[in-house]
This record gives structure tokens, sequence and C-alpha cells, in this order.
């Protein structure tokens, strides 16, 4: 006869198996600096579903005019998922994201270029920090935006370099580039 266990009890077996598992989990985890770049592309369905949504009543979408307010959107979608960060690498698919309305901080930025890209950004770029932090840069107009997947809070201008000046940018990229800011000459 099985016992029935208590959701406590059932939570505690579960950290005990992550806990056990976590290093297997995080090389199984891991991707290629290609397979994160892939992450951003603006051709997934799921991309395309949102972008068609957040630009439905801008038709004929022309980016010159209607940028900023479908990247306030698309902002404005990503900060209805919560940040939730492990102690072991794992990522959340935009499918998953979608459904469970969970992503770490690194998933929901990526998530927000690609959409972005999807919506003519031609700038865009992911930037993690050498403190392991993860925004999203782009620019409109002559303005420079970073955007705090972990806050949601939007900087630009001045506010907006300043992030990178107090910990400077390891890496940036997109479905398009890759910048390495640490190789050494």
């Amino acid at each position: 006869m099985v016992d029935e266990l208590d959701t406590v009890t059932k939570l505690e077996i579960y950290k005990l198996v992550i806990n056990r598992y976590k290093s297997l989990i995080s090389e199984k985890e891991s991707h290629s600096i290609s397979e994160i770049r892939q992450r951003v592309s603006p051709y997934s369905d799921l991309i395309k579903k949102h972008r068609d949504a957040i630009i439905s009543d801008m038709l004929p979408y022309i980016p010159q005019k209607h940028f900023l307010m479908a990247a306030q959107r698309a902002m404005d979608y990503v900060r209805t998922i919560k940040t939730c960060e492990f102690s072991f690498t794992f990522w959340v698919d935009f499918e998953e994201m979608e459904k469970i309305k969970i992503g770490t901080a690194m998933d929901k930025a990526i998530l927000l270029a690609a959409l972005l890209r999807s919506i003519e950004s031609e700038d865009v770029k992911v930037c993690v920090t050498k403190k392991g932090k993860s925004y999203v840069k782009f620019s409109w107009d002559k303005m420079q935006y970073v955007f705090a997947p972990e806050s949601g809070s939007l900087l630009m201008g001045d506010d907006a370099l300043k992030v990178f000046s107090e910990d400077a940018a390891a890496y940036s990229f997109n479905d398009l580039v890759y910048e390495n800011y640490e190789e050494e000459g």
C-alpha cells in the first residue's frame, strides 16, 4: 500500500532530487553561443504571434513611427512574467514562459530581444555584465535604452549608460552577432 504524501513532504523530496542532480541538470542545460543566439530569432511562431498582437492596431506598421509604442507593449508583456533564478543552469523556453509565466532574467531578456527584433529593432542586444546581470539594450531616435528584466524597469539616455559603467558588459548578442568584451587582446 502506498502512503499519500502531503505537499510539504513532496516539496522536500523534489528539493532533495534537484540538489542531488543540479550539476547534471546544469551540464544538460548548457548551450553553445550559437544556440543561445538562435533563441533571439524573431521568426518563431510564438514571437510572430506576439508581434502580430502588439502591432495589430498599428497597421501598416511603420517602424520609424510605431517602434517605441510597440516596444513598450513588448516590455509590458515581458513584465507579466515573474523572474525566478536557479542555483543551477536552467533555461525556460518561450512556450514554457507563456504557459507558466516564469523565467530567469536571461530568459526574459532573450524573449524581449526576440520581440524587439520582430518589430524591426536594428540594434537590440542582450547584454550580460561581468557580475552576470542580464539586460536588453536598444536605441530609437538617437536615444539609448536599457531594459532590466529582473525589475522590469526601463532606463534611457545617461541612466541607461550608467548601468554598464557600474558593472561592465562582459558580452552581448542577438541572433545576428556575438560580442565578447572580455577577450584578451
